[in-house]
């Protein structure tokens, strides 16, 4: 399965589709309004066309959110060294509707309430 940005600059492919995808609740994730589906990095490749991601990381600096630097979008993100887990979650919004539309959507409360 490969997914892109709106301008095709990030490719992300992955062998295996999600099972599922997660909804966050969190005050990032729902700004976002990302479907997240989590690979180990190894399972994951990424290709830049015209340039690499740019990324955002606050708070706890666990996670590195990264968006296309030309169109805005944002893409994946991955867990930092600072995480006990080494995760690359794919934005599956970047995904084709049609793919999309088969994948269950599990809520997760990450807001904390």
């Amino acid at each position: 399965m490969i997914v892109t940005c709106h301008c095709g600059n990030v490719e992300i492919t992955v062998d295996v589709f999600p099972e599922e995808v997660g909804e966050c609740n969190c005050s990032i994730c729902r700004r976002y309004a990302a479907l997240w589906a989590y690979y180990s990095p190894t399972q994951v490749a990424l290709k830049y066309i015209k340039e690499k991601t740019v990324f955002y990381i606050w708070g706890d600096k666990e996670v590195e959110f990264h968006r296309c630097n030309l169109c805005g979008c944002v893409t994946h993100y991955i867990t930092t060294e600072k995480c006990d887990e080494a995760i690359l979650a794919i934005n599956m919004r970047m995904a084709d509707v049609d793919i999309l539309a088969e994948i269950p959507v599990r809520k997760i409360k990450g807001a904390g309430y």
